[in-house]
């Protein structure tokens, strides 16, 4: 259990919209053909992309810092 909330933890700590792609790319993804899967995973990996916290994360990991993500879209 505490291994659990430590992994838990560190993804809450990572950046919201990527989280919220991944899940709902892993929920609506689950129950499709692959094609159709891989097509969800281009929509998620191209909406994160194109967010302010992409350019954060980038930029911080060039400064070798933690990434501030605010959560906000492109």
């Amino acid at each position: 259990m505490e291994e659990t909330v430590k992994v838990a933890g560190t993804i809450g700590s990572k950046g919201k919209i990527s989280l919220r792609a991944a899940k709902q790319a892993i929920d609506i993804g689950a129950n499709v053909d692959l094609h159709s899967g891989c097509n969800i995973e281009i929509d998620a990996f191209a909406l994160c992309m194109a967010s302010e916290d992409a350019k954060e994360g980038t930029i911080a990991f060039i400064e070798k810092r933690e990434a501030e993500f605010k959560g906000r879209l492109g």
